[in-house]
């Protein structure tokens, strides 16, 4: 898994990257795990890369201050703030005007109205880990709650830009999701 690095039922209380690919902040992030699984002496040819299709809501303790690490009050939108991907374009941003944002220093996305703030995977952030998946040489990534993706937007984005070959879906919205080989980095 590379993702539930932060979510707003845990201390302190404030806005995190979920799935972070980076954190300068911490060694909790997508980059540090799999760096630690090669150091560890694991062939990077055999790790697969989550991807998540689910972000969480805080609730802003000010509506002024909004990027990553802003003081909050906790969850927002649902008991533990977690969304699913559609639920996140669809209320928030296309109905809601959120804000949306790309951090590089994450490589991670989020959006914000008012005192609400979520933390996500959009198309940037996705391609920036299928790309970085390929450049280690990992076996293939892997998209959990893929049935919580709207309009299949992630999963063209791994299949569209010719980074992945797609190998199995379920679309039932559970805990299995699609699983995809990059081609730049084909099995060992």
């Amino acid at each position: 898994m590379a993702f539930d690095f932060g979510a707003p039922t845990w201390k302190p209380n404030m806005t995190k990257a979920p799935a972070a690919l980076y954190n300068p902040f911490s060694e909790v992030s997508g980059d540090s795990g799999i760096n630690s699984w090669i150091q560890a002496g694991f062939p990077a040819s055999k790790i697969v890369f989550g991807l998540p299709c689910y972000g969480y809501a805080w609730k802003l303790k000010d509506a002024n201050n909004h990027g990553f690490l802003a003081p909050t009050n906790g969850p927002n939108m649902t008991a533990d703030g977690a969304l699913g991907y559609r639920h996140i374009w669809n209320r928030i941003i296309d109905q809601g005007s959120a804000i949306t944002a790309f951090n590089y220093t994450f490589a991670s996305d989020y959006c914000y109205n008012g005192t609400t703030w979520v933390g996500y995977d959009d198309v940037k952030s996705i391609l920036a880990k299928v790309l970085y998946a390929n450049s280690k040489g990992l076996l293939s990534y892997f998209a959990l709650r893929v049935g919580l993706d709207d309009n299949w937007s992630l999963s063209k984005t791994v299949l569209d830009d010719g980074y992945g070959e797609l190998s199995e879906v379920d679309t039932d919205g559970g805990l299995c999701g699609f699983a995809a080989r990059g081609l730049l980095s084909p099995p060992s």
